[in-house]
């Protein structure tokens, strides 16, 4: 009979091993898709530009163009621009301050929405016709 008694330590193995299974399972529904909505032969340039933007870099060839976006992480560092300032000082003399400056401006789209971007770096290659003929992730 003693095989038929239950150990405590085996369900709380069960327990958290399945709670780590749904956890992981929940991990995978959650990402965002990774340019899956592209069909290709079918998908145009113009549906990836109105979805992600403006591609990073465009490679241009005989059988089309190439146009790769990377993500954009907010927490990536980039490297800090100051400029030099003059300003009016009292009696006609000038002063001068070091001012940092953002290298992105502040620019966003004229919509005023972000626009998605992939979650990692995403190469389109296009036809002649702007259709999409490749996806390489």
């Amino acid at each position: 009979m003693r095989g038929l008694r239950k150990n405590p330590l085996s369900r709380l193995q069960f327990l958290l091993i399945s709670s780590g299974a749904l956890v992981l399972v929940g991990a995978c529904t959650a990402v965002p898709d990774q340019g899956n909505w592209v069909e290709i032969g079918r998908t145009t340039r113009e549906e990836v530009v109105e979805r992600y933007g403006e591609p990073d870099l465009v490679m241009a060839s005989q059988e089309g163009k190439t146009e790769i976006y990377r993500p954009r992480t907010p927490g990536r560092s980039t490297t800090k621009i100051e400029i030099p300032i003059a300003q009016a000082g009292p009696l006609g003399a000038s002063t001068t301050k070091i001012e940092p400056i953002n290298p992105g401006l502040g620019a966003r789209p004229m919509n005023g929405s972000l626009q998605e971007r992939p979650e990692q770096e995403l190469r389109i290659r296009y036809n002649t016709q702007g259709i999409v003929q490749e996806l390489i992730r």
